[in-house]
């Protein structure tokens, strides 16, 4: 096993060496907050593109007939997180799987759900 060693630099003033570690903690947390700011949602476009309209007249039913175009792994963890509302955690406890898994998957099915119904908004 490994000895425990001091962080603290050998004949270095605590005082001084605590001041620079919590001086250089306050700098980090500022600039990942500066980071991490994000836009007011008046400043953010209504919609993501010029045919965003169409997303609005969508109903359950449009998304249930792609949902059926799934794979089960992505229609089974999707409906029970879109339709049925349970959490990520409820969704790995019933189907066994992990809990970055069922993200993954409800990830997965929303991309292939918005990819199959821009086909058909743009076939039809």
């Amino acid at each position: 096993m490994r000895a425990l060693t001091s962080p603290i630099p050998e004949g270095a003033n605590v005082r001084a060496w605590l001041a620079r570690v919590m001086q250089n903690r306050f700098i980090d947390l500022i600039r990942r907050r500066q980071a991490r700011r994000e836009a007011p949602l008046q400043d953010l476009p209504a919609t993501p593109d010029a045919e965003g309209e169409w997303w609005q007249s969508l109903s359950s039913d449009d998304v249930q007939r792609a949902l059926a175009h799934l794979p089960d792994e992505q229609r089974v963890v999707f409906r029970m997180f879109a339709f049925e509302g349970k959490s990520y955690t409820e969704i790995a406890a019933a189907t066994g799987i992990a809990k970055a898994t069922v993200g993954t998957r409800i990830l997965r099915a929303r991309l292939r759900i918005r990819a199959i119904l821009a086909e058909e908004h743009h076939d039809g």
